[in-house]
């Protein structure tokens, strides 16, 4: 298998290039383009485990309720073309089953078939963070692809790191984590603007991108003319 970013920055896509009996699965929706050769299937299974109770689960971590599964079916090459709804960066994560990582809602793009996904329920602090009720939680070895509203960075946490809740893309599962007010007090938090922030705390990567795409719409709304 090999996966190819093509056009990194602003309106990056990933290019997938399948081998004889090698599987890829991806949000629902995000194929663009396909080789005739691959047969496509969808469902709501991650590496056997499944069914409609793992899509509802997913669909609570706003993620798609379903996978699209992507096989070549005459036992040459096959490629498959995926990108996501909002413009940005996308990165390709390469486990080597020693880590986990979560995903924040949106930020799955696309996996290899051996990595297990799952959901992870935060529980209360994902409703006051406003991120959703869970994340997917990634394990395994394989490639895993994430995208980003606007640039994605790496970081290293080594202590503690406070980030914005609209910007965290993905995290590795030996960071803890809670969401906590940005400001002094919730009236600072508020009136500056900063809401909400993750307080990593240990060892381990964090990718984060630049613009927050809870942002977007308000934003849009402002300057589309009023209904008539």
């Amino acid at each position: 298998m090999k996966i190819e970013i093509q056009n990194q920055g602003a309106f990056a896509s990933a290019l997938i290039q399948l081998e004889k009996d090698e599987e890829f699965v991806s949000e629902a929706g995000a194929m663009y383009r396909a080789s005739p050769n691959l047969d496509i299937d969808v469902t709501t299974k991650s590496r056997g485990k499944g069914g409609v109770l793992a899509g509802v689960k997913r669909w609570l971590a706003r993620e798609s309720f379903f996978f699209s599964r992507y096989r070549v079916d005459d036992g040459t090459r096959g490629e498959v073309g995926l990108a996501p709804t909002l413009q940005g960066d996308i990165r390709v994560l390469e486990l080597d089953g020693s880590t986990t990582w979560l995903t924040t809602g949106g930020s799955f793009l696309g996996a290899s078939s051996a990595l297990s996904l799952d959901t992870q329920f935060q529980g209360m602090k994902g409703l006051v963070g406003g991120e959703g009720l869970a994340f997917l939680r990634i394990d395994g070895r394989g490639s895993l692809i994430v995208s980003a509203f606007g640039r994605i960075a790496e970081l290293e946490v080594r202590d503690a790191l406070i980030v914005d809740t609209g910007h965290v893309v993905a995290f590795e599962g030996s960071l803890d984590y809670r969401i906590t007010k940005a400001g002094s007090s919730w009236m600072h938090s508020f009136f500056g603007g900063e809401g909400l922030v993750f307080h990593f705390r240990g060892r381990g990567r964090l990718l984060v991108q630049s613009h927050n795409p809870r942002d977007l719409g308000p934003q849009l709304g402002r300057l589309l003319p009023p209904k008539p």
